[in-house]
């Protein structure tokens, strides 16, 4: 009944790859029932602000985390965590997007990303949503390997702190953790628990 429905107007089901905004809002909501866990389980009251540590590479699950936030989730900071393609990292810590770099294979490859497509919408708003200088941007990206974001919009990126965990930190944090708990992170998390 649902393909004769969907083939009636031709339309079709597909998979939302992680640029995609029908994939963030879903991710939005994790925020939502991650903090009403925290209420549930009494490690939090109603309205206390909270911090999340997202391991990001392609910046779309803390980008849900910060469109969250803007939804009214009591969230004071959101911690970028990287591995050892610190892209993200170097640029919370300087302003500048810089890809001008050796790209590293490692144990958690969802993070080995130099291109972080989901960070061009976190640009976007923090330089007050001006599509020509987004779109500079991009272009210097794309001719260049980086652009800079002036001193001015800087103050726009505050909700965000930045960290990174190298592979050997990582293997290390799951063995301190197993160590400790008998749970096996996988590398993404042991990345942002680190």
């Amino acid at each position: 009944v649902l393909r004769a429905k969907l083939a009636e107007h031709n339309t079709q089901f597909s998979s939302a790859n992680s640029m995609n905004i029908g994939r963030l809002v879903p991710q939005i909501v994790y925020y939502f029932y991650a903090y009403a866990q925290m209420i549930k389980n009494q490690a939090i009251l109603a309205g206390d602000s909270i911090d999340f540590s997202v391991p990001t590479g392609n910046f779309g699950n803390i980008l849900a985390a910060f469109y969250a936030k803007q939804s009214g989730v009591p969230i004071d900071k959101l911690l970028c965590a990287s591995n050892d393609n610190r892209v993200l990292y170097d640029f919370f810590h300087g302003g500048k997007y810089d890809i001008n770099r050796e790209f590293e294979l490692t144990i958690s490859p969802s993070m080995d990303i130099l291109i972080s497509s989901n960070f061009e919408r976190l640009v976007f708003h923090a330089i007050n949503e001006d599509d020509t200088l987004l779109k500079q941007y991009m272009q210097d990206l794309s001719k260049c390997k980086s652009y800079a974001i002036p001193e001015k919009y800087r103050a726009n990126f505050s909700d965000f702190i930045a960290e990174f965990a190298t592979q050997a930190e990582t293997m290390e944090e799951i063995k301190e953790v197993y160590d400790k708990t008998g749970y096996v992170l996988d590398p993404h998390t042991a990345v942002a628990s680190k």
